[in-house]
Order: C-alpha cells, then structure tokens, then sequence
C-alpha cells in the first residue's frame, strides 16, 4: 500500500490533466484573495455610523480604518470620520422634529447648495465664515444657515457631511439661531434606489451586510427619520427656498408649500413605479417639480423657461421678494430676473481652490457673495 501511494503522489503530480486541475484551483484561489482585495479597496477606510432600529434593538453599522463594525451598544457621542481620517468630530443623537414651513429672519442668513459628499470644501466655507469653529461646533448665534439640498451623492463624505449639519442643527437651537437642510434631487434619487452617483463605498458596505443601501436611509434608521422630516420649500421672511425651482405647474393653488412639503415626505422612500400611481407624486419628483425644474435659471427651450410675467405672479402667490435655488451647477454664484431669483450651485472644490464664489449672506436687506477669503465678500444688490 505505501507503493501505491507513492505511486498515486507521483501519478497526481505529472498526470497532465492533475497539473490542469491544481493550477485551476490555484487561479480559482488567486482570484478570490484579488477580490477580497479589491473589495476591501472599494469599502473605504471609514463611513458611518448608521443607526437601524429594528425589533425593539439599536444597531450601528460603520466602517473604521477599512473593516466593517456592526455594534448593539455604541455609546454617545460618537465619533464621525471622513474618508481620508483628515477630519473628524463627535455627535450625539438628538430628539427629531418637522421644521415649520416659515420662520422669521434673523441678522444674518448664510446659504449654501449641493455639496455632494465634499467635507472639506463644506467645513472650509463655514469655518471661513464662522458658522462653526475650530471644534466644528456652533458660532453663528442666533443666525440662521441654509444647505439647500444634494448631500448625497458624488463624494466620499456624505456621513460626515449629514452628521455635521444634523449636530449643528441642534446646537444652533439650544443658542437660539436656526440651521434649515432642504431635499434635493439627489436626497430623492438614493432614496428610491438610484445608485447612479453613489460612490462604489457605499455600495460595497451595503453588499458586505445583505440590505440595498436605501435602506440605510429608511424610516427604522436615525439619518433616514431625520431625512425623511425634511422640508423641499421653506420660506424665511419673504426669502424662498427651493432646491431646483419652481415651474408654471406651481402657480395651481393647491400647491401650498405645506402641501408640497407634505406630498414628497409622503413619497420620498417610495419607489419610482409606487410614485408613478401617484399623479402629484408624479409631479413633484419629475423634471417640472421642485427638486429637478431647471427653467428658472436656464432659457434652453428643453428646460420651459418660466418667464417674467410667470415669475412674478408665482412670486405673488408665495409671497415672496427672492427666490433661492441650487441644482444648476454655475462657474459663480448667479442672479436672474434682475436680482428675483439666484442660483447658489458652483463647483465647490474648484472654487474653494482658485478662490471662486461659494454661497450668499444676506444681512440687513443686503445680499453678499461669500468666498474662502472673507475679505472677498462683496454685495450684489
């Protein structure tokens, strides 16, 4: 018998169709450990935390230096970490209401738009600006801040970037100013499993642990709730917000601002065949509602550029003096209409980098461009 299985060793070592097996199994093996790799590439190196509640239970999902961590007892506050461990600051869950639809204005307003998952130029701006500090805390007062929508998406920091704005919501409460976060497109796209913008991270840490990544933002999670109170149109005096714009569609009365408000919290996690039952759901996230329409601030025929006249009786009917949009990406902050409408999108990065234009302030009945370099400020009106 020992022949024989000298003879069998020897045999499976130089039968040429042994050698074919063995180096299939070795290149069977070889592909895996390269997917593995490839796989632990594609997580990242920190995103989270995600709270699910589910059965009466509090799970945290989250990434840290590139391995996934699922905890039943994360204490607070947390940690928060950008991608590259560049930045990084602790929050603590807060109680979650359904902002009002109208405030009264305070000193001064800063807005924002779109910063697609950009911390760094997003903490530039408000630090430049002293909306927070050096601690990443509060320090704009009684002051209000407006991000009008698109977290989601194109970057590597959307986390950070929700739990930063969701901390200082809370903070600017307890110091008597206001931060006002409104759904854009992008909030809609991922919340009803549109993927096309999302970076391959979060799409891998949602495979690793078996759920779509919508459901990551769902009613049982804290970001999801949080999300999901959001408003699409607020008004602050007779300033008005709204992530796109608002088309002729809007001059039908039933579309109050609760009423839109409403509608897409509604609709929001639903699907797009679910919204498609629906003819003002329909509405609401196609390319004439709130959160894609584009012709205010673009006159290609495509887009049904709202006009003058148009404009001037939606104005009327909202009661409003000036009409803030993002979505429509612009080299610099833009206005329309003579001042009635402007468009707060640019291209963060790059012009955090040469020193463009990155939002408004307006102060005093005043409205002022906003740079990196305060010193650059200047009013437009």
């Amino acid at each position: 018998m020992q022949n024989n299985r000298k003879y069998n060793l020897k045999h499976l070592c130089t039968d040429p169709n042994w050698i074919s097996t063995w180096y299939f199994l070795l290149f069977i093996l070889f592909s895996f450990q390269q997917l593995h790799a490839q796989t632990q590439q594609l997580l990242g190196q920190h995103d989270g935390p995600y709270f699910f509640y589910e059965a009466g239970n509090t799970k945290s999902v989250r990434v840290v230096d590139g391995k996934i961590q699922v905890d039943n007892s994360l204490k607070e506050p947390f940690s928060v970490s950008t991608e590259d461990g560049q930045y990084h600051f602790e929050v603590s869950r807060h109680p979650i209401t359904v902002p009002k639809e109208a405030y009264r204005p305070s000193d001064k307003i800063m807005v924002l738009s779109d910063p697609h998952g950009d911390f760094a130029s997003f903490y530039a701006i408000l630090k430049a600006q002293k909306i927070v500090d050096a601690n990443y805390e509060w320090a704009f007062g009684k002051n209000q801040l407006v991000v009008i929508g698109d977290v989601f998406d194109r970057g590597k920091d959307v986390l950070p970037i929700f739990w930063l704005i969701y901390k200082l919501e809370h903070e600017a409460v307890k110091a008597g100013g206001q931060v006002h976060f409104l759904l854009g497109n992008h909030e809609e796209m991922l919340m009803r499993g549109n993927y096309k913008y999302t970076q391959d991270k979060y799409k891998v840490l949602a495979d690793s642990i078996g759920r779509p990544y919508r459901d990551f933002w769902s009613s049982e999670t804290e970001l999801g709730r949080w999300l999901q109170s959001k408003n699409t149109m607020e008004k602050i005096g007779d300033y008005l917000f709204v992530h796109a714009g608002l088309s002729t569609a809007m001059l039908d009365p039933k579309w109050t601002i609760p009423a839109v408000n409403d509608s897409v919290r509604r609709y929001l996690f639903h699907t797009k065949e679910e919204r498609q039952q629906s003819e003002s759901a329909s509405f609401l996230f196609g390319s004439e509602g709130p959160l894609w329409y584009r012709g205010m601030v673009v006159k290609e025929e495509k887009y049904h550029p709202l006009g003058e006249e148009d404009l001037n009786g939606m104005m009327k009917i909202y009661g409003a003096k000036q009409i803030f949009v993002g979505h429509t990406i612009f080299p610099e902050v833009s206005s329309f209409y003579e001042g009635k409408v402007y468009g707060v999108n640019v291209s963060n990065e790059s012009n955090r980098l040469k020193g463009g234009s990155r939002g408004l302030l307006i102060e005093g009945g005043k409205i002022m461009v906003i740079y990196d370099d305060i010193t650059k400020n200047k009013a437009v009106n």
